[in-house]
This record gives C-alpha cells, sequence and structure tokens, in this order.
C-alpha cells in the first residue's frame, strides 16, 4: 500500500483495473497491488468429509414414503428442514458403521417397494373376487414365480423388516443405525487401583480388567514401588494373552513415588495392564492406578 496526493482520473482507475487498486483510507487516497485471490488447497480429510456428506445427502433421496414422512413430522414447527433431522442424525448416529452398506440397504428397499407399489395398484384397478391379468410388461422379474426368485423376495422382505427395526428406534431428531461389534457408549468416569506384593525381585504386579461387557478407555496410568527404590519402570498392555510394550521409562526413582505416563489403551474383559519395577526387592509392596472412562458394549 502506497499513499498518494490525489486520486487519478476515473478513466486512469479504470485502465489499470487488474493491476492497480486506487482507493480511500480514512480520509487519505491510497494504492496497493490489485488483490489476487488464492483459494485455500483441500486436504485429503477435507476432501474425505466432503465426500461422506455427499453420500448421507444423497441417500436422503432413497427414503421410502412412511420414514420420510416422519422426518416431515419432526420438522414441522422448527426450523430445521426434514433433510436437515436426517443428516444430523446420520452424522450423530452412524460412529463407524459403514455408510455404503447402508445406502445399499435404502436402495434395495426403495426398489422393492416400488414392485410392490405396481401390484397394489393392479390389484385396486378390479372389484371382483377373480384377478385376470393379460401381461404387456410385467414388473416382476422372468422366473419371478419359482422357488429360488420367492427365496430372493423372502430376503428382500427381511431387509425391509430390518430398516423398520431401525426406524423405530427413532427418538425425536435421532436416527439410530447399529453395527456388529462396533458401537459402545460412555458409562462414566473410572479409576481402578490395584495394590500387593511384587511377583519376585525386579518383578512386576498386574492392574484390575474390566467387568464382562465392559471397556475400559486408559488416559492416564500412575505406578510406584512403596517400598524400595527404583531404576526403571516397563508398561506391557497384555490384550487377547498377547503384551506389548506401552512406555518405558529409565531413570532413578525414589520409593514411595508414582511415575506417571499419558497414554491411549482400550482394555476388555480379561485384559490387563502389567507394571514391571526394575531394582524392585522381594517382597516390596506395589501398585499401578489407572485412570479414564468406563464404556458399555452396545447390544
Amino acid at each position: 500500500m502506497a499513499r498518494i496526493h490525489a486520486l487519478p482520473s476515473l478513466e486512469i482507475i479504470r485502465g489499470l483495473k487488474g493491476i492497480l487498486d486506487f482507493y480511500v483510507w480514512r480520509g487519505l487516497p491510497c494504492v496497493r497491488a490489485w488483490p489476487q485471490y488464492r483459494p485455500a488447497r483441500q486436504t485429503a480429510a477435507s476432501l474425505a468429509a466432503a465426500l461422506f456428506f455427499g453420500a448421507v445427502v444423497k441417500s436422503y433421496s432413497l427414503l421410502g414414503d412412511v420414514p420420510l414422512e416422519a422426518y416431515r413430522l419432526d420438522a414441522k414447527d422448527q426450523p430445521r428442514s426434514a433433510r436437515d433431522i436426517f443428516v444430523s442424525g446420520i452424522y450423530g448416529n452412524l460412529h463407524e458403521a459403514d455408510v455404503s452398506d447402508f445406502l445399499t440397504l435404502l436402495t434395495e428397499c426403495r426398489d422393492f417397494l416400488s414392485a410392490l407399489t405396481a401390484i397394489l395398484n393392479a390389484l385396486d384397478s378390479i372389484d371382483t373376487d377373480e384377478l385376470v391379468v393379460n401381461v404387456d410388461e410385467s414388473a416382476l422379474p422372468a422366473g419371478a414365480g419359482t422357488a429360488a426368485n420367492q427365496a430372493t423376495a423372502i430376503a428382500a422382505l427381511q431387509k425391509l423388516d430390518d430398516l423398520q427395526d431401525a426406524l423405530e428406534s427413532k427418538a425425536l431428531d435421532r436416527f439410530l443405525v447399529r453395527g456388529m461389534d462396533q458401537l459402545h457408549s460412555y458409562l462414566e468416569p473410572m479409576a481402578h487401583i490395584t495394590s500387593g506384593p511384587i511377583s519376585g525381585a525386579g518383578g512386576f504386579i498386574d492392574s484390575g480388567t474390566p467387568a464382562d461387557g465392559l471397556v475400559w478407555h486408559i488416559t492416564h496410568i500412575a505406578t510406584r514401588d512403596d517400598t524400595s527404590p527404583i531404576t526403571a519402570c516397563l508398561l506391557q498392555p497384555r490384550v487377547l494373552a498377547g503384551a506389548t510394550i506401552s512406555h518405558h521409562e529409565i531413570r532413578a526413582i525414589p520409593a514411595n513415588t508414582y511415575i506417571p505416563f499419558a497414554c491411549n489403551i482400550w482394555l476388555e474383559h480379561d485384559d490387563t495392564m502389567r507394571a514391571f519395577f526394575t531394582g524392585a526387592l522381594a517382597g516390596d509392596t506395589v501398585r499401578i492406578l489407572l485412570t479414564g472412562q468406563a464404556f458399555t458394549k452396545e447390544t
């Protein structure tokens, strides 16, 4: 930006458009290089989020009349539209469920309902107890009356029943789609301490384990040798009978001093955290404290 004594004529200003920008700032005539718009580059995460949002919005057009009417009733007398409620329900409850599977289910149910509608329209067109049909163009595929295709129809009806169960789980503006062993719900904060004699000189102690049906999300761990100073502490998650090293701290640690660790570890029933105390003596009292959140598994 540069100050000038006076703005040039309108013809000069128009002639330099795109090169120089003349303007008045706080009563002072100024000139600067013409502003250039440089759009920000999209990251892989923003592109993936855009594709996900597009798939969710597309799924709204696949809804049948019954669920669509339910969403319209929810949107009545509130600023959000039926589509807004549907999208917020998907984002709030799908979690790790596969959106492509959900879209496939909606598409198959929509196509099956279209075939049923064609049959019902044919039945409504007569008043007699006997139905005589001359078929010029059938809504059913070739061989639809065979046993194999009847089994296909039964499978499609089961998918329709599954969708009905999902719709019945809706409360207000929430649309719930459950996954197989994919979802869990927050229960409460958790803090669990295990204290006792060490397994032997330089040995270990194991933490407690979540109750059956619970999952612990461990965010902080603290260990301590109440009796002797130690020279190192090693943490080892023991999950599904396997073990890995989570943290290894090597330094002089006085007796009765907590050693804190920040972590991000998930434990299920029968999983534990094991803490090794290098330099500890047989008979020492040691302890391990786990803090984080407890979750319940989706049923």
